[in-house]
């Protein structure tokens, strides 16, 4: 029998990260020798029998184990049961060497939980709880930083234990940053502003217990890099700030045809109206508006709603945006039961306040439109329902340009031309549009699909727009766009679109002599070239503003004609509602309308655009409670340059690896998990977990967001088969489209935004919406 303290054997094998204890080399007491005291210091003596061996077994691994442990691709980490983690990238030296420490540490646990009274997981578990602070840092080890979340980190500072949040929101009464965590310390900013965003690099309670946070204007990664620093600003109380934990915000959807969201001050009262059958709910809303109607002063304590959702623009300095502080998902509402999230928010908001009124209303409207042969007499009805339109209506508000595109065959005059510099009025534009000519002769073997997609481009990246003015391109065309490369050329043009405030109105003309076979595919591009969808696409209820027209019938001049008189009493309602706020006129357009399109746009451009006062902070429905078809809310996350950078490259790792399994280089496509942690910088976290979310530590919170994206739900069993990894490359391909095209338009303070009056330009930000993600 022996005590621990005389234990001979030099070696910390429950814990690789430290050197062995050698005479001559002291670096302090060993950490399984003082792990053993620590546990079984009560005790007067235990047994030595099966602790030599085992020690002396492990003991003669730790110096490779250590290299392993700290290699930079981390290989290997420390989990939270005591047991190492295996990344499925390990070389077969690794995977052996952790597997047979692991069998070994689970021994120990077993022989100390006989001696402790204790379960050997409840031994391990203990064990690496009461050693996290002793690893060397550079080795990836799991910790918890809340009762319910846990993370992966490198022992880099900070600690993430104490900087769980690493980004905060201040809150309007914030006003100033301290020198140090006391309000008797000196000031050293007294300018921040309601939603300035800082980044988190440590934490401290002052004396009376009060938690602080030292905040940076600098992004703080998940993972630091060896050497990582930031510049700290200053101090701010707990209290002044909302923790941001995910960078995730949401939008309305547009108001039109949909009354507003209600924001409660606790989410028991809004599921228990979710539950209400159909028309129960419906009459509780009416009941509950009408009782909001009536009060003069607020709305808190109507049956637990603090406000409505507010009306505001796209024209303030400081973005209007509302950060996502916490969800709940898997509710369900209606008789159908729509799958729906709760989300609670903060957001700057208002029931009643004056509105500062625009009347400086416009509308431009930019023709796309074929000129190759067999549209020589529609364009010919365009310019003659022009002609007619100038003669009645001088109104200067309203606007036209013109593109034409032809083919990529050199048999033809261009593949796309822009026939006007900048918008016209009608009574210019006719003049313009006179030089305009179709091909005289069809282009021999044309094989029909025309640069349709090369056309819409041109118009979103073209420079003829006005900048206050609501944008329309009118896609005139009887023949398909030119598919080909393996992207998917409709989203991407729909999601240049958005991200531009430019919308799309397409004529689509059947049944023409040369282009009759390819209708419906015609058809089918147009419809998805128009659609625009209230959230996220593919989830949420669409709508394709297109119009079919035979091509044998002598009618698309007078659809044209109407078209125009169409947007002029679109153009009048607009203006009245910008002067008095008025929506009335709004509700009688019809869905999938030229008028509806443009009211949509209009009641984005045109609403309240000064900053409201109220912070309130609230839970809202995803979906619309008397209209759960429709999408209320769109989940965005804000992302600065360097981290949009950062997702874009993550992304080009998993397409090219997705290229690479097609391909059959380093294995098969069964094999694709093996690929990301070979060929990217994702780390695998935990090699049994099925999906992508659960195998990975994502950067970015991604794998915390309250939507499901394409990858994170992703199996391997979902790439056994070539054709679903060829689905996702081009997935990721258009992905890296729209992130380049953000990048493009950094300049643009429309697309990036500040968080704050104060925030300098390089800490602008841009909202990606989630579907957008990987």
């Amino acid at each position: 029998m022996m005590t621990p303290h005389k234990q001979k054997v030099g070696t910390v094998g429950a814990n690789p990260c430290v050197r062995p204890f050698i005479p001559g080399r002291h670096r302090g007491l060993p950490l399984l020798i003082l792990f053993l005291l620590l546990f079984l210091v009560a005790r007067q003596a235990w047994s030595s029998q099966g602790y030599e061996s085992l020690l002396r077994t492990m003991q003669a691994r730790q110096a490779r184990l250590e290299q392993l442990l700290q290699s930079p691709d981390h290989c290997l980490g420390e989990g939270l049961d005591g047991l190492l983690t295996i990344n499925a990238s390990c070389s077969d030296e690794a995977r052996m060497l952790a597997q047979d420490e692991n069998q070994d540490r689970q021994e120990l646990h077993r022989l100390m939980a006989k001696d402790l009274g204790m379960s050997p997981t409840e031994v391990g578990e203990r064990k690496a709880k009461q050693y996290v602070d002793r690893y060397i840092k550079g080795v990836l080890r799991k910790v918890r930083v809340s009762a319910s979340e846990t993370t992966w980190w490198d022992g880099y500072p900070p600690d993430l234990r104490k900087t769980a949040v690493s980004r905060v929101l201040a809150l309007r009464s914030a006003h100033v940053l301290y020198e140090r965590p006391n309000i008797n310390s000196p000031v050293v900013r007294d300018n921040v502003q309601q939603y300035e965003a800082f980044g988190v690099i440590d934490s401290r309670e002052d004396s009376a217990g009060e938690r602080w946070y030292q905040v940076t204007e600098e992004y703080v990664p998940k993972i630091k890099p060896r050497n990582w620093s930031a510049n700290p600003l200053g101090w701010i109380a707990e209290n002044k700030v909302i923790p941001w934990r995910r960078a995730v915000v949401m939008r309305f959807t547009n108001s039109l045809h949909r009354e507003p969201s209600l924001f409660f001050a606790t989410p028991e009262p809004l599921v228990h109206l979710m539950k209400k059958p159909d028309a129960a709910r419906k009459q509780a809303l009416l009941t509950l508006r009408n009782q909001l109607a009536s009060r003069q002063q607020g709305t808190n304590g109507v049956n637990g709603v603090v406000a409505v959702e507010p009306q505001v623009g796209t024209g303030q300095e400081r973005i209007i945006m509302y950060p996502i502080l916490d969800f709940k998902s898997n509710l369900y509402i209606g008789e159908y039961q729509k799958d729906a999230r709760l989300l609670q928010v903060a957001a700057r908001t208002r029931n009643s306040t004056p509105r500062s009124r625009n009347s400086a209303v416009a509308i431009d409207i930019i023709f796309v439109m074929d000129t190759t042969n067999s549209m020589k007499p529609y364009l010919e009805n365009v310019l003659s329902a022009t002609e007619e339109f100038a003669q009645a209506h001088t109104d200067d508000a309203l606007r036209f340009g013109f593109i034409g595109y032809q083919d990529k065959d050199p048999q033809f005059s261009y593949i796309t031309k822009e026939f006007t510099s900048h918008t016209l009025p009608a009574s210019e534009f006719i003049h313009a549009l006179a030089q305009v000519e179709a091909r005289d002769t069809p282009v021999k073997g044309d094989d029909i699909p025309e640069a349709v997609f090369e056309g819409v481009n041109t118009a979103l990246d073209s420079g003829q727009w006005r900048q206050n003015a609501i944008k329309i391109i009118f896609l005139v065309g009887d023949a398909p766009g030119r598919e080909g490369e393996r992207i998917n050329k409709k989203k991407f043009l729909r999601d240049k679109g958005r991200t531009r405030n430019i919308r799309l109105f397409a004529f689509h003309l059947k049944n023409s002599l040369i282009s009759k076979k390819w209708d419906r595919k015609s058809r089918k591009q147009y419809a998805e070239l128009s659609s625009v969808s209230e959230g996220i696409k593919g989830t949420a209820q669409e709508q394709s503003y297109l119009r079919s027209i035979d091509a044998g019938a002598t009618q698309f001049r007078q659809i044209m004609t109407r078209g125009f008189q169409e947007a002029l009493e679109s153009l009048h309602a607009v203006q009245e509602y910008a002067r008095t706020g008025d929506q009335s006129q709004f509700s009688s357009a019809e869905p999938g309308s030229l008028s509806e399109l443009i009211f949509q746009q209009a009641a984005l451009m045109y609403a309240d655009n000064t900053l409201p006062e109220e912070d309130i902070t609230g839970w809202v429905c995803d979906k619309v409670l008397n209209n759960p078809d429709r999408e209320a809310l769109t989940p965005m996350i804000l992302l600065t340059k360097n981290e949009l950078e950062e997702l874009t490259a993550r992304v080009r790792e998993l397409k090219k690896i997705g290229e690479k399994s097609l391909r059959g280089e380093g294995g098969t496509t069964e094999d694709f998990f093996e690929l990301v942690t070979q060929h990217t910088k994702f780390t695998m976290v935990d090699p049994t977990a099925v999906t992508f979310r659960n195998a990975f530590s994502v950067p970015l919170g991604i794998d915390k967001l309250p939507y499901k994206s394409e990858i994170m739900n992703a199996t391997r069993s979902d790439f056994q088969f070539p054709d679903r990894v060829q689905r996702f490359v081009n997935s990721m391909k258009n992905k890296i489209l729209h992130y380049e095209d953000l990048m493009r338009k950094r300049g643009d303070e429309h697309v990036w935004k500040k968080l704050s009056a104060g925030a300098p330009d390089r800490d602008r930000v841009v909202g990606v919406e989630l579907d957008q993600l990987p």
